[in-house]
């Protein structure tokens, strides 16, 4: 589907292909505003939201290219839904705390006016926060802040697995100019909470046999490894106390979490001989 104004009609100018953006959404008033704001020039948005009682659907109404539709899933599986809405040539997946930058959109509205033949994937780099401050180095190193945004209609889909998991999509792919701004995680508090719901999220999915405890000495390893990765090899150290925290938390905290969990779901749920796992 592509929408042609009157005006572009009459003139006979460029006609640019159009833009769904779907956000997955709950309780998300009090921070949502600069994220609708940034995306007034979209074609539609919708939000699919899991029930918010805070004031989303409000915040919502206040903008005529938002529409919200109601589900419980998963995060990603309402994503998905969100995607088998849109009736436009373009679908951007965006999360409910991230702005997009005029760069950024003038970009995404160039790319529209000419989509380059092959191209069904287009990343955006994102600038992301921990602790309420933005980080330029190690876990925010811009290397690893590329992310699949946007996405010929029908051309890409999130499996469903886990919580991080990336989207499955079409090859041919293109960057582009700009960035979009991740304002999250601000505080301790926030990120141990988010931590635990994805841990939570993910154990829930592993079927019982799969449900193996890893042993400690491999898992000591494996967080070194990913603290050093963050801290040492993508210069997390530059981003001083702060590039300290967020490698120990991304690299250590994150991970033990998520194995602790595993091990006390295997034990609840009877997958080991006795004296195994202790």
């Amino acid at each position: 589907m592509t929408v042609e104004s009157e005006a572009e009609l009459g003139k006979g100018g460029p006609v640019r292909q159009t833009v769904t953006v779907v956000i997955p959404t709950k309780n998300v008033a009090s921070f949502f505003e600069p994220t609708l704001a940034s995306i007034t020039w979209a074609d539609r948005v919708i939000v699919v939201d899991m029930h918010s009682t805070d004031g989303t659907h409000a915040l919502c109404a206040r903008y005529p290219n938002v529409s919200v539709v109601e589900r419980d899933d998963y995060i990603f599986a309402n994503v998905n839904h969100g995607m088998d809405l849109a009736e436009t040539d373009w679908v951007i997946r965006l999360d409910s705390d991230e702005v997009v930058t005029e760069a950024l959109r003038d970009s995404i509205l160039a790319f529209l006016e000419a989509p380059p033949p092959g191209v069904d994937t287009v990343y955006f780099r994102g600038i992301h926060d921990m602790f309420g401050l933005p980080m330029h180095h190690g876990v925010g190193h811009p290397s690893l802040c590329w992310r699949k945004h946007m996405f010929r209609r029908g051309t890409a889909r999130y499996p469903c697995r886990s919580e991080h998991e990336d989207i499955e999509s079409a090859p041919g792919s293109t960057r582009l100019d700009g960035v979009y701004l991740h304002h999250t995680n601000h505080t301790v508090e926030e990120v141990v909470r988010k931590f635990n719901y994805y841990t939570d999220r993910d154990v829930e999915r592993i079927a019982d046999e799969a449900l193996r405890p890893i042993h400690p000495f491999r898992l000591m390893v494996r967080v070194v490894k990913l603290f050093l990765l963050h801290y040492v090899r993508h210069q997390g150290w530059r981003d001083g106390t702060l590039g300290f925290y967020t490698s120990a938390f991304r690299g250590v905290i994150y991970p033990l979490m998520d194995h602790a969990k595993q091990w006390e779901a295997w034990r609840a749920r009877g997958a080991g001989r006795m004296g195994e796992g202790k």
